[in-house]
């Protein structure tokens, strides 16, 4: 009889202790859910904070031609300098041959004061550090002696700044101009000689055949014969491929729009509709090839 009460008293305090328990369950789930998304936030901040953290004390040299060529890869300036990498743009020429219809500004060096005042005006927009001018005449790239003292000049601006990535245009000169092409093929030159740790890629920007439309709907006749006449690259060969954003955009665009003496607004709205076609990336290929597909410049 004591053995069947005991029985008896153990399983009525079980049932009361899992009707307890059950009571517990759903506020001890809810509470281990909200500690969980709570972790998940926390961990997804630090790891795009780690993200942002990997490229803030990165360097990066654009090398360009002319004042305007930093056009083509504008919103990934915005987006780098954005994220704390020390950004300096070399423009190679004063710009001095730019002469507009719309902006009645007569070639020289009155052009040239300009266009030094308008790259000031970007770099401001996009946050980076102010120009460094080389004043090598416009279109007077390929004759001798500024083919050698410019190797030098580059060299020395390896030498003092040390940055881990170089961009400049690929071997095309984006639309085959002369001085496009030769400042492309020093600067390899000297960075194929000059590469270390510190001096670590150069990149070719690149549009991709793929992406081109000749049949954009395009509003002035400048925008549409630079559309016509791209040096594009086989999109299996550009295997940085690097994202921006709306804000990059735009900021990108406003940037370029402090060219006025070399493009009406309708020019700038043409040439982010070129930009456009690519979805969202800038393309560019390593001086010295790649198959891996990375979307950080300094991967």
């Amino acid at each position: 009889m004591n053995t069947f009460r005991f029985l008896l008293n153990l399983r009525l305090l079980v049932k009361i202790t899992q009707s307890k328990i059950d009571k517990l369950k759903k506020p001890l789930l809810i509470f281990t859910a909200i500690l969980l998304l709570f972790s998940c936030k926390e961990q997804n901040g630090t790891e795009q904070e780690i993200g942002l953290a990997s490229n803030k004390d990165k360097s990066l040299m654009v090398i360009f031609a002319h004042p305007d060529d930093e056009i083509v890869i504008s919103p990934i300036l915005s987006k780098y300098a954005n994220e704390d990498v020390t950004i300096h743009s070399v423009i190679v020429t004063d710009g001095s041959k730019g002469a507009t219809p719309h902006a009645n500004i007569p070639a020289g060096d009155a052009l040239a004061k300009v266009r030094s005042k308008e790259a000031l005006c970007v770099t401001k927009n996009l946050g980076i550090a102010p120009p460094i001018f080389l004043n090598y005449m416009d279109g007077d790239l390929a004759l001798k002696e500024n083919i050698y003292t410019l190797d030098d000049k580059i060299d020395s601006l390896f030498t003092k700044y040390q940055p881990d990535v170089v961009i400049t245009f690929g071997p095309g000169g984006q639309y085959g101009h002369p001085d496009h092409r030769i400042v492309s093929n020093i600067v390899t030159e000297v960075f194929q000689r000059k590469a270390s740790e510190s001096l670590q890629q150069l990149l070719y920007y690149g549009f991709p055949n793929e992406a081109v439309d000749k049949g954009l709907d395009l509003k002035t006749d400048l925008v549409k014969w630079m559309n016509d006449n791209l040096k594009t690259t086989q999109k299996r060969f550009l295997t940085y491929r690097i994202p921006f954003d709306a804000q990059n955009l735009k900021l990108g665009k406003e940037a370029s729009s402090c060219h006025k003496s070399q493009y009406t607004p309708d020019d700038i709205d043409d040439l982010f509709a070129i930009m456009g076609q690519t979805g969202g990336l800038i393309y560019f290929r390593p001086w010295n090839g790649s198959s891996a597909i990375k979307d950080n410049i300094f991967d």
